[in-house]
């Protein structure tokens, strides 16, 4: 198949059929275990944020959104662990 001239794009296009929240959900039981050090999921929260920023290949928005949600349940550094008590 030809691609009609000056309508040739790079990049790949894909659908997925599975309902976005339980791939959210899927997400973090993963990422729970692989990023279990609050700068791990920092860092790999920061890089997902570039990736979205840049918009190329990679970015995986639901892989994002699970990142986003592990960090608002878990307090990041020693400064949150103290306002909350512990």
């Amino acid at each position: 198949m030809r691609a009609a001239a000056g309508l040739r794009s790079d990049r790949v296009y894909a659908f997925t059929c599975e309902d976005p929240e339980v791939r959210v959900r899927r997400h973090m039981a993963g990422l729970a275990v692989a990023y279990g050090a609050p700068a791990a999921l920092a860092r790999a929260l920061r890089l997902a944020r570039k990736a979205a920023f840049r918009g190329g290949m990679g970015y995986d928005p639901a892989r994002h959104a699970a990142l986003v949600r592990l960090a608002g349940r878990r307090p990041v550094g020693l400064g949150a662990r103290k306002a909350g008590g512990s």
